[in-house]
């Protein structure tokens, strides 16, 4: 095993080449479409000057080992009178900024060498100034590795734990290929009740755009269906973000063509059923957003359920490995899946008579609002 792993903590303007050194370890790491070049340089380029990331960069003698950017945010809210601030993995504690919804996220490490890129970061923290209350790492699979790098100066929690479905498609092949099968028998019953009320329009069929300029032009009619639906619920949707509109049709435009966003158009017949946003990474599907042509049956009207079919069973025939829902707890999420895994949002903390008046005082607090918030010890995760 190479030696002693060395980890800083430096401004992103100091920090040249990082575009090689990120892609250089994502080679070696496991990562997610969340963690990988991407996405990171997307989010650069369009987060606002005022927000500046510091580089969380960690290497030991066989080269990088642990890549992640940190935001330093003021505390709001009641925290404010602790006089901190926080840091936060990948997102900056704006709301409309964090409206993109990282997921899987952690530090982009060597893969093997998870625990050791955590324990970096946590000695690296420990010199860090100027002082910060808490590490906010959300919607991570990491709290193993995490959990087992903690130096007796710091301790985590997990805040909020949400499980994030998804269709084993390597499985369902080992079975014989026929995904609905696998479902319980009522999700069978409705999936194939809704493909036929959609295939009397016409064949289904589910096109991905090839080049940019395409994927572009889908996701302005995804980003009109999407609003259109959330604006009749009394609500604006993703899209009312100016930042979150900016930042995916960056992505977009700078990742149709090597295959890492997938727009992709579904249709019965001559008639729109919805546009679905998908993320690609390592021969894994990620739905992330959709756009979904509502009213166009009298009844069984269910475009989201009839495109993620489609989607599905276009990955499958693609040799994809899985397609994944991503977090939530949503009916069709739980019915159309065939597996689960947990995502973790932790808090890592410095331990002390601070942090100790710190919890106590936001017991008291839940306590008073009669909330069922608890704070789950990470030795609890699954």
């Amino acid at each position: 095993m190479p030696a002693h792993m060395r980890g800083e903590i430096v401004p992103l303007a100091t920090c040249h080449g990082l575009e090689a050194e990120w892609l250089r370890l994502e080679a070696e790491a496991d990562g997610s479409p969340f963690t990988t070049w991407p996405w990171i340089a997307a989010w650069l380029r369009n987060l606002p000057a005022d927000v500046r990331p510091l580089v969380f960069r960690a290497h030991d003698d066989a080269g990088p080992a642990g890549l992640g950017l940190l935001v330093l945010a003021a505390e709001r809210g009641a925290s404010r009178v602790f006089g901190r601030h926080s840091l936060h993995l990948q997102q900056t504690a704006d709301a409309e900024l964090d409206e993109i919804t990282v997921e899987y996220s952690g530090l982009l490490a060597r893969r093997g060498a998870e625990q050791r890129a955590y324990a970096a970061l946590f000695e690296a923290l420990g010199a860090f100034r100027p002082g910060w209350r808490r590490l906010r790492i959300v919607a991570t699979t990491h709290g193993g590795a995490i959990l087992a790098a903690l130096p007796r100066s710091m301790h985590a929690v997990s805040i909020e734990a949400q499980s994030s479905h998804y269709v084993d498609l390597g499985a369902v092949r080992a079975a014989g290929g026929d995904y609905v099968a696998t479902l319980g028998a009522s999700s069978r019953s409705s999936l194939r009740q809704t493909a036929r009320a959609y295939a009397r329009l016409g064949p289904i069929r589910c096109e991905v755009a090839a080049e940019a300029g395409t994927a572009l032009q889908w996701l302005g009619g995804l980003e009109v269906l999407h609003t259109r639906y959330w604006r009749s619920r009394g609500k604006q949707g993703s899209f009312a973000s100016p930042f979150f509109g900016r930042f995916h049709r960056d992505l977009v435009a700078t990742g149709t063509q090597a295959g890492y966003t997938r727009i992709t158009r579904v249709t019965a017949g001559d008639s729109l059923v919805g546009y679905l946003y998908n993320l690609c990474w390592r021969n894994r599907v990620y739905f992330y957003n959709c756009g979904l042509n509502y009213g166009l049956l009298h009844k069984g009207d269910r475009p989201g359920v009839a495109a993620l079919h489609a989607a599905i069973e276009q990955a499958m025939g693609e040799g994809r490995d899985e397609f994944d829902f991503l977090a939530g707890t949503q009916d069709y999420k739980t019915r159309m899946a065939t597996r689960s895994r947990r995502l973790h949002w932790i808090d890592v903390r410095k331990a002390g008579p601070l942090a100790s008046c710190e919890r106590l005082l936001a017991k008291l607090a839940r306590r008073q609002q009669g909330t069922n918030l608890l704070e789950n010890a990470l030795v609890a995760l699954d």
